[in-house]
């Protein structure tokens, strides 16, 4: 999947299945339960299953998104 995020847009902290995100482009913060990531160009970012995560863009966030098949 390829995702994208405008400045200032976010996605709300969730619970979902185990997904790796891997950031094309932008910056901001990725949430994963309670830490916090920076967004940078080439930044890849694995959520276990069970784990919060949310999005927080400063800039466009251009991004990845894969889950296990």
């Amino acid at each position: 999947l390829v995702g994208g995020l405008k400045p200032g847009q976010q996605i709300p902290v969730h619970p979902e299945s185990l997904s790796m995100y891997h950031f094309l482009a932008g910056t901001g913060t990725m949430t994963v339960n309670e830490e916090q990531f920076p967004i940078t160009v080439g930044a890849t970012v694995i959520a276990p299953t069970g784990a919060h995560r949310g999005m927080q863009a400063e800039t466009r966030v251009i991004f990845l998104a894969a889950k296990p098949v």
